[in-house]
């Protein structure tokens, strides 16, 4: 998959804000999936899948973690 210009910046500036991993990868994802404007409908479905692959687990060890720490 090729990552144009905006969307390399956009990575750029959340990885030096130095965010969480997850919260950069459900930004990207939603600035992604709004944007209208600068991206096609097909390419923005595209970068919205492959993003949602790698937040699914993720999102599952955060909860996973969360409700461990809850138990203790």
């Amino acid at each position: 998959m090729d990552i144009s210009p905006q969307e390399e910046n956009m990575i750029k500036a959340l990885r030096e804000a130095a965010l969480p991993p997850l919260y950069v990868l459900i930004r990207i994802r939603n600035d992604i999936s709004n944007d209208t404007v600068n991206v096609e409908e097909s390419r923005r479905d595209e970068v919205v899948k492959t993003l949602e692959k790698y937040i699914a687990p993720l999102w599952e060890d955060y909860h996973v973690g969360k409700n461990s720490q809850a138990t203790l």
